[in-house]
């Protein structure tokens, strides 16, 4: 498909979000204070609700009866966050309500990171679903017991969509007004946007435009991480119609993917992991590469910016046209789109029991965790579990342990213990969630089968409920046992304990034995026989520690290998570890190898970093690499790398293509690279915004040419 340049109303509009203030500079879920004072202030008013969970419904809903309607110029699809300062007396008056919502039952765990059903969304409208509420609520039989709950459920659900037509109806007049004072053709776009909004989110989409606003709409008003999805597969019908009566060509459609897309930065806060997926199979099986999938992947070059999170999911069929695509695009320093192995992940899926039209059928839920599209109230990244702190920990309780057989054995025991000691806090997380609640009803009501079963997601009206551990710092593990087995068990340099002890003076007095430990031992990332096999030691033994585990609703664990900020911040409180990482230093990121250690080249590096069986790990892999922008060369050993990961069965790689004097100029020049945009541990995320500890991760990450 050709490649279309933006426009420059794309221009324009990417210039005034990166000038302007971004919700990408607040902290993460923050979301801005004017939202934080509507709702507690509709806290205070909702105090007449019967129930706890009526009473968020109905703050939720005082909140989009006062949100801002917030147009702005250039924009072809509306819906942005009010960014405006607070008055003097407004923060006083936040102030204040803070205090008294200290009362207010705290959010625990994960409530958004899920795809929701836009097709029923387009299909129906938010008029069709309060039809549907409402005739659910009619056939209940207020005298059994069990329909207290549905009905609450019920009626929460419908404060919050009458309140979400409400504030779609507000737009209305917005629009119009704006369009009484703006110039000849802003006036005719801005009544096209009132007309939009007229008709979605409430009715059904008829064209490509209303679903777009229709859906950004609705999700925008939920403020949290929810990917959009597969929708180059279920827009096409409306793009091809459009294109076929003439309303519509590529050009125009890509303008408003880019106005769509520009948005995720206008309304997300930093550190947010959040967009959708292209390619891949439909539910049918039939492979996935249309006009859209390629529209898609272009918006990348326009809008190069950290957010949408764009996945590609590549399989045997998936044309080499669309893999040049692709790999232009990460050449380029955009970031995106991370390679999926879509039928790794489809036979991963069905392994856990998934029919396999719901397992073609997934998404990265905001990282690299894989749920099923429209029907997951799965907790991912739930709980984190350093690994290699860990091993320190087991050091020190088994100093008198006799061999490497012994050490692995008590470190499994170890873990197994950990991970049933996080999943019970966990477990009283979803507890009190199912009791009061704290996830918008606005997403339950696209999450299949909260409706029929007058459930929200969480109280377990999902299909599907997994949860997700993820194990931080792999590569350091894996590096600090095959430090040990010479040291301790096979030399016997030292014991257990004189090696922990070591660790805990963070080999002050002992650099011989650091830099022999850096530069002499094997390291994971080089395609070693041994830390290949310690590797595949090692993710068995997660693999088991999660085996039999459920959560509150019966659902089983599933583990992932992937770290997103976390390896920087679980470092911090990290001692020294036996692979010569230095104490509060960030651990490894993902699933990849240490910083720096992969010193054997790209092929030795992705050979290492698919040598073990990673179906098992549905909770997401994020498989880092950082590549030297050298041209042509760095575009044929990307792809190499890229078909080299799928044909192994590596679930995900993703790619950092950036000079180490850009990521350092970027470090001392913050002004100049304000949108530079790096990958992290599963997402990507603008450099100068990042942590002084994760932008030296990122410094130090192996540079393959």
């Amino acid at each position: 498909m050709e490649s279309l340049e933006a426009t420059s109303r794309i221009v324009t509009l990417r210039e005034q979000t990166c000038q302007g203030p971004m919700m990408a500079e607040l902290p993460h879920h923050t979301w801005g204070p004017r939202r934080e004072l509507h709702l507690c202030e509709g806290w205070l008013a909702s105090a007449d609700q019967p129930t706890t969970r009526l009473r968020r419904c109905a703050s939720r809903a005082y909140r989009l009866h006062h949100n801002a309607v917030v147009i702005n110029d250039h924009e072809l699809i509306v819906g942005c966050p009010d960014l405006s300062a607070l008055t003097e007396s407004e923060q006083t008056r936040l102030a204040e309500l803070g205090e008294i919502a200290r009362c207010v039952p705290p959010v625990r765990g994960i409530y958004d990171h899920m795809a929701l059903d836009y097709e029923k969304l387009l299909k129906v409208g938010v008029e069709g679903l309060i039809a549907e509420i409402q005739q659910r609520r009619k056939g209940l039989n207020p005298q059994l017991p069990e329909n207290i709950a549905k009905d609450e459920f019920y009626r929460g659900c419908l404060l919050e969509l009458e309140a979400l037509l409400a504030l779609a109806r507000r737009y209305v007049e917005g629009a119009r007004a704006l369009a009484e004072e703006a110039a000849p053709e802003r006036a005719r776009e801005l009544r096209e946007i009132a007309d939009l909004l007229t008709k979605v989110p409430a009715r059904p989409a008829e064209t490509f435009r209303e679903a777009l606003q229709s859906i950004h709409f609705y999700t925008f008003m939920l403020w949290g991480d929810y990917q959009l999805g597969r929708p180059d597969q279920y827009l096409i019908d409306l793009y091809r119609a459009d294109v076929a009566a003439g309303r519509l060509t590529p050009q125009s459609a890509l303008e408003l993917i880019d106005c769509f897309c520009l948005l995720y930065s206008a309304y997300h806060p930093k550190g947010s992991a959040v967009g959708f997926m292209v390619g891949g199979r439909d539910g049918a099986g039939q492979a996935v590469h249309n006009e859209l999938t390629h529209l898609f992947l272009q918006s990348i070059a326009h809008t190069r910016l950290a957010y949408p999170g764009i996945g590609l999911c590549v399989h045997e069929e998936t044309p080499e046209d669309l893999l040049e695509l692709a790999v232009d695009m990460l050449v380029q320093g955009y970031s995106h789109p991370a390679i999926f192995n879509d039928a790794a992940i489809t036979r991963g899926l069905m392994d856990l029991g998934m029919p396999e039209r719901d397992a073609r059928h997934y998404v990265h839920s905001s990282c690299v965790e894989i749920t099923p599209c429209g029907q997951s109230g799965t907790w991912v990244f739930s709980p984190v579990l350093n690994t290699p702190g860990l091993l320190v920990e087991v050091m020190r309780d088994t100093a008198e342990c006799s061999g490497m057989a012994e050490l692995l054995a008590a470190y499994e025991r170890a873990l197994r213990a950990r991970v049933l000691a996080d999943m019970q806090t966990q477990k009283l997380s979803q507890l009190e969630r199912s009791r009061n609640g704290t996830d918008s009803l606005l997403s339950s009501c696209l999450v299949n089968d909260c409706l029929k079963a007058g459930k929200s997601v969480d109280e377990g009206g999902a299909n599907y409920n997994f949860i997700m551990p993820t194990f931080l710092g792999l590569a350091n593990l894996v590096d600090s046992l095959a430090a040990l087995k010479p040291l301790v068990f096979e030399a016997q340099e030292l014991t257990l304990g004189e090696f922990h002890q070591i660790l805990m003076d963070d080999f002050a007095g002992s650099e011989e034995l650091h830099q022999r430990i850096l530069n002499r031992l094997p390291h994971f990332g080089n395609n070693e026989p041994q830390t290949n096999a310690l590797m595949r030691e090692v993710t068995g033994m997660i693999v088991r520690s999660c085996d039999g585990i459920v959560n509150l609703f019966g659902a089983r664990a599933i583990p992932g290998a992937y770290s997103y900020l976390e390896h920087v911040t679980h470092g911090k409180a990290t001692p020294a570890t036996p692979d010569g990482r230095r104490a509060h230093t960030a651990l490894a990121a993902a699933s990849s190898p240490t910083q720096g250690a992969d010193v054997s080249g790209p092929a030795a590096a992705v050979l290492s970093s698919t040598c073990w069986d990673q179906l098992p790990f549905m909770g997401g892999v994020a498989i880092n690499f950082k590549f030297q922008p050298l041209g042509s060369a760095t575009r044929s050993s990307m792809m190499a790398v890229l078909k080299t990961v799928i044909a192994r069965g590596g679930l995900q790689l993703q790619v950092n293509c950036v000079s180490t004097e850009t990521l350092l100029d970027a470090r001392e020049n913050p002004q100049n690279h304000r949108d530079l945009v790096v990958r992290i541990g599963g997402y990507s995320d603008f450099f100068t915004a990042l942590s002084p500890e994760m932008q030296e991760e990122i410094v130090k990450r192996t540079g393959h040419a």
